[in-house]
Order: structure tokens, then sequence, then C-alpha cells
């Protein structure tokens, strides 16, 4: 679970955003880019702010019951609400079965699948509750939905006038 854990992880979004615009295209990076930013300024303003003494699961009651530990993770005490890996995974999946309708659907449940046993991975581990994975996936999800709807269907739709947003970081001069 802590090695399931780090796919929700933002340095693991920042790696496929770079992957995306070299290997893709600019429009779908950016996007990823976007969603990430937008997920992630949302879930600290409200860890940092809102929620800030809200303690995480294993900490909260840890001097009244047994609580399971996995070995060789380090938890986290507080700042519980909401799950930003549960966030990350969700945005990700989100965005690109928004990008990608046509995709087989056997890859979009697999993508969904992937985004839940994360959220699974954070409560396993005794970092969140269940309301934090849940709210964070529906944070994750309405931000690729807001992002997808600017990129791909209001701002920056037009291929004419921007063409360049459809070509890979590689190709761009061409």
């Amino acid at each position: 679970m802590p090695y399931i854990t780090d796919i929700g992880d933002g340095l693991f979004c920042v790696l496929i955003c770079i992957l995306i615009l070299f290997l893709v295209n600019i429009r779908l990076g950016l996007a990823l880019i976007s969603t990430y930013a937008l997920e992630g300024i949302a879930v600290q303003v409200l860890k940092r702010f809102v929620f800030k003494d809200r303690p995480r699961p294993w900490a909260a009651y840890v001097d009244k019951y047994p609580v399971h530990l996995v070995p060789d993770f380090t938890p986290y005490s507080n700042n519980s609400f909401p799950s930003g890996h549960t966030t990350t995974i969700f945005c990700m999946a989100a965005l690109f079965i928004l990008v990608f309708p046509k995709m087989k659907a056997i890859w979009q449940i697999l993508l969904f699948l992937l985004a839940l046993v994360v959220a699974y991975s954070r409560i396993y581990l005794s970092q969140h509750y269940f309301v934090d994975v849940y709210v964070g996936s529906i944070a994750g999800i309405l931000s690729s939905w807001l992002v997808y709807y600017y990129f791909y269907k209001y701002k920056y739709n037009s291929k004419r006038h921007f063409p360049w947003l459809d070509r890979t970081l590689l190709n761009l001069k061409k």
C-alpha cells in the first residue's frame, strides 16, 4: 500500500505532466498541470486554514485503540481533510477519461479502479477517514471537469488559433 499511495503523490503527477508535454501534446500537458494546480491549491487551503487541526485517524485513535500501522511507513499526524493523494489521482483519471472519450471502456474502468485503490490505500495506511477520500475524489473530478471545459470546450479549443497546443514540446518548431 505505501507504493500504491505514491501514485497519488504530486511528484508522480508532475512527472506524468512532463512526459505528456514531451510525448503526447502541449494541450493535455497544460490541462493536467492546470487541474493539478487547481486541486492542489484548493486542498492546501482546506488543510492548512479551514481544517488545520483535524488529526489523522492513527493520531486520533492511537491512545484509545490498537491502530494498524504499516512498517517502514511514516504517517502524518494532522491536516487530514481532504485527501490530497485522492484528489490528485482522481483529477488525473477524470481528465484522461474526459479527453479521450473514445478510449475503450476497459481502460476507463481501469483508470477509475486505480483511483479507487489509491483512495483506499489512504484509509488503509490510517492517513485519512472515508469522508476525506470521498471529498477528495469529488474535488479531483470537479477540477478536471473545469479545466477540461476551459482547454477543450471554451477558451483554447480552436485548432485555428492555437495549433501549437496540439504538438509536443519536441515538435514545437515544425
